[in-house]
């Protein structure tokens, strides 16, 4: 793929998802010919990092019987601004030369216009399937909770008003220690069913509000981890519609996933602070942090969902991070003129 004549690019975040999905192997290049972009099949490929091939990295893997003639005709290309097919051989993963056919072809203007519509509209698509998904969270998770959570709530009621019963009957002791085992199965049962409604839908969203399910949700992660979880900030919230209440707070789990996955931490300070115009979280640790080139990695899928989510919403979201000095994920989310604040 041939760099555009148009100043204007595609949204790499929406772009990258497409291309990560895509069977074949898919690379973009910029005005210079310097490759800025790799999807998920070329980097599976190749096995190299990403920071390796951009620029011209990526020729490194080329059979050095086939790099001359395959970048000569590469670049001849890009001078001409003309489309390309080029057969030469490629290093996989496991060091063995293999055969590919490598095609490219500039874009152009009525090609970018397309290419936005056809964003405007996956965009839409996505934001509608993302409420269509939380609904259906939802509904599972009520489901999971007044249903089955009930029944087995009366099942384990039942049980323990038998017990005695069966005392007076003399029944065997070992029959009366099966059914207090089965009681504690029971207790178990419900509580995977409860740690299951939870993580489908927050009960606390919907009734204590965002600031309350991020408080939980700290402690909750504190607890599960050891790692020092604390809240600070005016914890106000301005009257933000469900879709973006909902969406920030999955942007703050995903941040603390990640935290807890690969920052090697051993604190967490979550900052929420709300005026009547926004609503501001801020996530930061104390751990190993990212460098630019991880930061920018089309393949790290949490750092592109939360950058999914910020944007279905119109939100602002930043990522700070340098190794050794932790990391620093802020989502700014604005309500509607004239909302006031509320402590939720």
């Amino acid at each position: 793929m041939l760099p555009s004549s148009s100043s204007s690019s595609l949204d790499g975040d929406l772009f990258a998802v497409m291309a990560d999905a895509a069977p074949v192997m898919i690379w973009m290049a910029d005005a210079d010919a310097r490759r800025t972009f790799f999807n998920k099949p070329w980097l599976d490929f190749t096995g190299r990092p990403f920071a390796d091939q951009v620029g011209s990295g990526w020729n490194e893997a080329v059979h050095p019987l086939d790099r001359a003639a395959c970048m000569d005709a590469y670049l001849t290309a890009f001078h001409d601004r003309r489309s390309f097919e080029i057969e030469y051989r490629l290093r996989r993963v496991d060091g063995v030369f293999r055969w590919v056919i490598d095609r490219g072809a500039p874009r152009t203007g009525a090609d970018e216009a397309r290419l936005r519509e056809s964003e405007s509209q996956l965009r839409r698509l996505a934001a509608r399937f993302e409420s269509a998904q939380e609904s259906e969270r939802a509904s599972v998770a009520r489901e999971l909770h007044d249903e089955l959570g009930q029944s087995l709530t009366a099942l384990k009621l039942e049980l323990a008003r038998t017990v005695p019963d069966l005392l007076k009957q003399g029944i065997d002791p070992g029959a009366i220690d099966r059914l207090q085992s089965m009681i504690g199965i029971i207790d178990t049962a419900q509580e995977t069913v409860r740690r299951l409604a939870t993580s489908l839908r927050p009960p606390a969203l919907d009734h204590l509000g965002l600031a309350a399910a991020i408080e939980l949700e700290a402690a909750a992660l504190a607890r599960r981890t050891g790692i020092r979880c604390r809240v600070v900030g005016n914890r106000r919230v301005a009257k933000l519609d469900p879709v973006q209440t909902t969406a920030v707070f999955r942007i703050v789990q995903e941040a603390l996933t990640n935290v807890v996955r690969h920052a090697n931490a051993s604190a967490i300070t979550i900052s929420i602070n709300g005026t009547a115009a926004s609503t501001s979280v801020k996530i930061r640790d104390n751990g190993r942090g990212m460098n630019a080139d991880q930061m920018a990695d089309p393949t790290a899928i949490g750092l592109l969902g939360m950058r999914e989510r910020a944007e279905l919403i119109g939100a602002t979201l930043s990522i700070t991070s340098n190794p050794g000095k932790g990391t620093i994920v802020s989502v700014v989310a604005s309500a509607g003129a004239g909302d006031e604040p509320q402590r939720t």
